[in-house]
């Protein structure tokens, strides 16, 4: 069933009104709660996919890194022992990627470690960690660049407490045996003192047979993340907080808006005090306390992938009497730690801004009107789609892309006999585009003038075929049987001149005439002309085969080719018009592709052609040709196909061919006899060596008269 535009149009306003009406009956005290509620929502989610997104560029860059430097290493474009070399690229690395604290490689075989560090003050420092083979004990050098590898600003003869195969994350990667991320930790930084926490991932490097090289680490702070949270706006008290899960079921802040609550000093007996980071249960924050006593254990099953959106969890809790919401949620990066985004909000902080009651109405009736709004975009889109498809496949049509396409019908009765009306003009078109070369039509087009005589001169390729015998074929068949055939042959060679940027200017009985560069310019239209011609005889080729097969008869087309320069434009009276071309050009097209008959061959070209197209092109000189109602000499060549497709034999044939005829030229009869007789050892059937062959003993006999250059009168077309 089909509606008219009027009762769609009917339908919005009611939908509009019964929606409206509807909706300033609801009962208002509800409001308040709903807003607060959505308004909370809203907050969590967009905060929670803003962190997400923050970690989730901070991880895929570090997972980047570390798979590259492995690639690097394991193919050896990068070895340890140029250490000098590779911590040049490590310090570029830095440079360019702010968010690196860290990138080290720790050696499973010696316990050396090499790293690139980033200090606090944000300054560049190359380390190394190397076994003293007197003492056996890791060495420790730091250096700044400019100085490295000669004069550390930091040295201790005995680090060997760092040994980096004993460090919770080289443990964590040589378990895995694969990129992973290692738990939070307190970096190991500058003058051998731990400094920033950071996290790191953590890539093994192996040799070909599977062993382990050693491990390599990207690592950024967590005091970026921690400022980061800092300048997030939740509401007017609320925060967000990262809480890591680590393999003992044990969880971690890693990063706080508060970033010194991280840390905390831990006295080792006989050692430096270390920092590390404080237990939850620890932490200096009683509320972060508060709310991870209500986030569940979040699993980190490996075979549960992550969610593609964020997705966080929704509660409310209370402390030291407030109200509180809550949410948290894990990272949507495939590879990411077992990490939550958890995000505190004082209900105050939503419920504050809830406009009075005396406004609550007009909130509640603007929110219907939004849904009636809704509705009748629904319904007007049955009219919207089908208008902007009419109008996009109208703006075509000005631009002459008319294919065919299923009609867009629509419910709306006018709508539907639109687009209807659409595709009958487009079929026409289509007609009318069989009569007038496409390329033509968008030009007229796009001058937005009506086409009028005149012409201009243009070098172009042009293009004349003929079939051999067809008048004696054509009496074979029937009017309707032949039509057909001829069609199916003149539909071939048409394709190959269109897929070649040609036009085709018309068919004479069983000729095709058509040319290059017009109205399109194409600098290269001598060498689109030959791949045309000889796509053409390939595809005449398979019709044979199909023809002879069916009991058809076999269609063999000669073809010319000739490059020059013809007036081309709109040529006839002011009631119609030819786009086509005149001039010496096109006659000597035509010329040629009657020599065919004479020589023997399939497709001659003019040297003018020939020069255009030689880097590309495989010809063969045939004779200096002067034809009939002209006197300008021409030499003629055969096209036999494209360099890199031809046989090693037709390129000997080539060769042998030409050397003949300039012997022939020289009037050396008995030395271009001989090599001719050589090419027909190569080809029997050669048409021009045939030709030339019986005029070298002609000649013999009967010498040209003086002053002979070489050409041959034509004295038939």
């Amino acid at each position: 069933m089909k509606i008219t535009f009027r009762a769609t149009m009917l339908t919005v306003l009611l939908t509009l009104i019964t929606l409206t009406v509807a909706g300033l009956g609801y009962s208002s005290y509800r409001n308040a709660r709903f807003a607060a509620k959505d308004l909370s929502i809203q907050i969590l989610q967009q905060t929670s996919r803003k962190i997400d997104q923050q970690l989730h560029t901070a991880l895929i860059i570090a997972n980047s890194q570390g798979e590259l430097n492995r690639l690097l290493l394991e193919s050896g474009q990068y070895q340890v022992k140029e250490f000098p070399r590779l911590a040049r690229y490590w310090l570029e690395v830095m440079r360019s990627s702010p968010r690196f604290t860290r990138i080290s490689l720790g050696m499973e075989a010696t316990g050396d470690w090499y790293y690139v560090r980033r200090v606090p003050s944000g300054k560049l420092a190359i380390g190394t960690l190397l076994r003293n083979p007197q003492t056996d004990k890791l060495e420790l050098n730091d250096y700044w660049p400019e100085d490295f590898p000669n004069k550390p600003f930091f040295t201790n003869p005995d680090q060997s407490d760092e040994d980096p195969r004993l460090r919770p994350w080289y443990i964590t990667a040589r378990k895995a045996g694969k990129q992973t991320w290692a738990e939070s930790y307190v970096f190991f930084g500058v003058h051998g003192v731990a400094d920033v926490p950071g996290a790191s991932c953590v890539t093994p490097v192996h040799r070909p047979d599977g062993s382990l090289v050693g491990v390599l680490t990207s690592s950024f702070g967590l005091y970026e993340l921690c400022d980061f949270l800092a300048t997030l706006n939740i509401g007017q008290d609320g925060f967000a907080f990262i809480v890591e899960t680590r393999a003992d079921g044990s969880r971690r802040v890693i990063g706080l808006p508060k970033r010194d609550l991280l840390l905390r000093t831990v006295s080792v007996p006989g050692k430096p005090p270390i920092s590390e980071l404080v237990p939850t249960e620890e932490l200096a924050d009683p509320l972060v306390r508060a709310c991870l006593q209500k986030v569940p254990d979040v699993d980190d099953k490996p075979d549960i992938p992550p969610p593609a959106t964020v997705v966080p969890q929704l509660m409310r809790f209370t402390h030291d009497g407030v109200h509180y919401l809550g949410s948290y949620s894990k990272l949507t990066y495939p590879d990411a730690p077992n990490w939550l985004i958890c995000i505190v909000l004082p209900e105050a902080d939503v419920l504050g801004k809830v406009e009075e009651h005396n406004r609550e109405t007009l909130l509640i009736g603007l929110g219907f009107f939004v849904l009636a709004l809704l509705a009748s975009w629904l319904i007007s889109g049955q009219v919207a789609r089908n208008l902007e498809y009419v109008a996009k496949e109208t703006k075509a049509i000005g631009q002459w892309r008319i294919d065919a396409r299923p009609v867009a019908h629509s419910l709306i009765v006018e709508v539907d006999d639109l687009g209807v009306a659409l595709e009958e003009t487009k079929t026409g078109l289509r007609s009318f585009q069989k009569y007038v070369p496409s390329d033509l039509v968008r030009r007229i087009r796009a001058s937005g003038q009506e086409a009028t005589l005149g012409g201009e001169l243009r070098e172009v390729t042009i293009f004349f075929s003929d079939i051999a015998d067809f008048t004696s074929i054509s009496e074979q068949l029937s009017p309707e049987v032949l039509v057909e055939h001829l069609g199916e042959y003149l539909s071939a060679g048409s394709e190959q001149i269109v897929r070649t940027r040609g036009t085709v200017d018309k068919y004479i009985g069983d000729a095709i005439m058509a040319f290059w560069g017009a109205p399109e310019p194409n600098p290269e239209h001598a060498l689109a002309a030959c791949t045309a011609a000889l796509q053409t005889q390939e595809v005449l080729k398979e019709l044979r085969q199909k023809w002879e097969q069916s009991g058809k008869p076999l269609f063999h087309a000669r073809i010319g080719l000739h490059t020059g320069v013809a007036v081309v434009g709109n040529i006839g009276s002011d009631a119609r018009l030819n786009y086509t071309l005149i001039g010496d050009a096109v006659n000597l097209a035509s010329r040629l592709e009657g020599l065919n008959k004479y020589y023997g061959t399939s497709i001659l070209i003019s040297e003018s052609t020939y020069q255009e197209a030689k880097t590309t092109v495989v010809a063969r000189p045939v004779d200096w040709i002067c034809v009939k109602g002209k006197t300008q000499t021409v030499l003629v060549y055969e096209l036999l196909g494209l360099k890199g497709a031809v046989s090693r034999e037709t390129e000997d044939l080539v060769e042998l061919h030409g050397q003949a005829l300039a012997r022939y030229r020289a009037q050396d009869w008995a030395g271009a006899e001989q090599l001719f007789e050589k090419v027909l050892a190569l080809q029997t059937d050669d048409g021009p060596a045939q030709q030339m062959l019986a005029r070298c003993r002609h000649f013999q006999v009967q010498p040209p008269a003086a002053g002979w250059d070489g050409t041959w009168h034509m004295d038939a077309k």
